[in-house]
């Protein structure tokens, strides 16, 4: 029986080393964050392992108006779980303090995705597959001694991100993307309709065309029968004039003489 217990144990044990592997983490991150992008957006709003120009790879991007959205989600979760681990508060805070030391340094990394070059936006975010974290660096007791975190994403234009604060941003950027999808189809129809209105407006000035033509040929008809009626006219008025005078020879009476 205890054989049984503590097989499980023993499992157990050997999963957390497993997630404690940075790979391991990063691809659990990674599996994270594309359902989650799955689950929001169409398949054409992202894309996952994207290249750059330079070959840097970033885990996603979402596109939006022509623009990326880069995010990473490679986020170090193993200083934080030592911080969950410490027995006193002289140890926690000094295991703070080296969690969001290593959390500066991976802002730094993130900055990186942040490129104009590349048609990203001015903020890279960084994923936190764990709401418990999100909430140790945004909303844990704080003290003098400890770095800004908060200030330096600000200052290297990254956006620490959970689960469901991505979530709520990438509802926000698929509203917009259907905003975009209406704008873009507003925009065909338009166009459609300014091609209807530009063919509508050649087939009236070839229209009026035809009837300036029309009328200036029913001119010309009706020109063209007076002038016929002239002409029938006179032929007929000739035809009726008697030949002149002198024009026939007279045959004159002859006197005849008596014989004598």
């Amino acid at each position: 029986r205890g054989t049984r217990v503590g097989g499980p144990t023993k499992g157990l044990g050997g999963l957390n080393v497993l997630f404690r592997s940075t790979e391991t983490r990063g691809c659990l991150g990674e599996l994270m964050l594309e359902r989650l992008l799955a689950d929001c957006l169409p398949a054409s709003a992202y894309e996952t392992q994207y290249t750059y120009r330079d070959g840097l790879r970033v885990d996603a991007i979402v596109r939006y108006g022509g623009r990326i959205v880069p995010i990473d989600a490679k986020f170090p979760n193993e200083s934080y779980t030592h911080i969950a681990s410490a027995r006193e508060d002289a140890e926690k805070r000094s295991r703070r303090r080296a969690f969001l030391q290593q959390v500066r340094r991976h802002v730094d990394a993130v900055a990186r995705y942040v490129s104009p070059q590349d048609a990203t936006i001015d903020y890279a975010f960084m994923y936190l597959p764990s709401e418990a974290i999100y909430q140790e660096l945004t909303l844990g007791d704080a003290s003098p001694d400890e770095p800004d975190v908060l200030a330096y994403c600000a200052e290297r234009h990254v956006i620490p991100a959970s689960p469901n604060t991505l979530l709520a941003y990438l509802q926000v950027v698929a509203l917009g993307i259907r905003g975009l999808a209406m704008q873009e189809r507003t925009r065909e129809l338009q166009q459609g309709i300014a091609q209807v209105r530009r063919e509508f407006e050649r087939f009236v000035q070839l229209h009026d065309q035809l009837g300036h033509h029309l009328e200036n040929a029913t001119k010309k008809f009706d020109e063209t029968e007076r002038a016929l009626a002239r002409a029938s006219g006179a032929i007929e008025g000739l035809s009726q004039v008697p030949i002149a005078a002198g024009g026939e020879q007279e045959t004159l009476p002859l006197a005849l003489k008596d014989d004598d």
